[in-house]
Parts: C-alpha cells; structure tokens; sequence
C-alpha cells in the first residue's frame, strides 16, 4: 500500500501550489469596451453600456432606413424609439448600481467586523465611484428627457442619415444619377 501512496503523491504534487484554486481579479479600474459591445453577446452594463448605445452608429442606420421607407412618420417614430431604449436602458442602470452599493455595503460590513481595515477602505473607494456613475446616469436621464446633451446625438444622427438616404433617392430616381 506505501507504493500506492507514493505515485499519488507525485501525481499531486505535478500541479502547481493553488492550481485549484480561482484567481480573482482585483483591477478596480474599468475595462474599455467596445461600441458595438451594447449588440454582442457580452453583457455591458452601467455607464458603459450607456455610453455604447449613445456611440452607436445612427447615421447608417438613418440612411438604410430612408432608402427602405422614406416615410417622415417613419422617421420620427424610430427616433422616439431610440429614446425610449435609452430610457430603459438608464432604469436598468440604476437597477444595476442600486445591486452593486447594496452588495459593496454588505461586503464593507461584513469586513469591518473581520477587522480588514485595507480591504475596507478599498470598498469603500469602490462604493464612491459607482455613486459617481449614479450621478453621472441621473445626468444623462435628465438630458434624455429633455433631449439635450449626449442623448440628442441619436437624434441629429439619425436624422443626419436619414437625410442623405433621401438624397440618394432623389440623386439615383430622379436625377438618374449613379451612385
């Protein structure tokens, strides 16, 4: 049996001290993301996925739309539903922030009466950032609502593209022009 016990502990011992373990990442700053992120299958959520649906490429689509339907009530109604997915997307933002300071409080909680004096003052770090990103969400909300600031690119974006798809139209049917 000694022999036995002998080649098991140098099939253990060929892995590395905590291979078996999961690493944790500890890198607090955010990841940049991709603008077309908000469209794949990776979740992005708060300020970011905000800010990739703002960055979202409107003029195309503005223009792929005229040249389907270059219907004005056609237009307005996309641009109202742009607004609409900003809206939802801020309320889902702040569904997301309001989960995180609730789990940064239990965890400062919950460390401080370990007596993690570091780790706390980490969290607490943390916690002031998202509260920062809350502000900045109020903010976009409230430009959304009022159709100013970075909320009003979808807009001239769209519209912008919109306008040349019915140039194009014009140019190609009209005028006999090749594009």
């Amino acid at each position: 049996m000694g022999l036995f016990n002998f080649n098991r502990k140098k099939e253990q011992s060929s892995q590395p001290e905590g291979a078996d373990r999961p690493m944790l990442e500890r890198s607090m700053a955010p990841q940049p993301i991709d603008a077309d992120a908000i469209q794949s299958d990776v979740p992005v959520l708060g300020i970011d996925a905000i800010y990739a649906f703002l960055q979202a490429d409107y003029e195309t689509k503005g223009y792929n739309d005229a040249l389907t339907n270059p219907d004005e009530s056609y237009k307005a109604d996309n641009i109202k539903l742009f607004q609409y997915d900003l809206q939802i997307l801020i309320q889902r933002s702040f569904m997301y922030y309001d989960d995180k300071i609730k789990e940064i409080d239990f965890h400062i909680g919950s460390r401080t009466r370990a007596g993690l004096i570091d780790l706390v003052e980490e969290l607490k770090i943390k916690r002031n950032l998202v509260i920062e990103h809350i502000e900045k969400v109020k903010q976009l909300q409230h430009d959304t609502a009022s159709n100013t600031g970075m909320s009003e690119r979808i807009t001239l974006s769209y519209q912008r593209g919109f306008m040349r798809g019915l140039a194009a139209i014009t140019q190609t049917k009209v005028m006999n022009i090749t594009l």
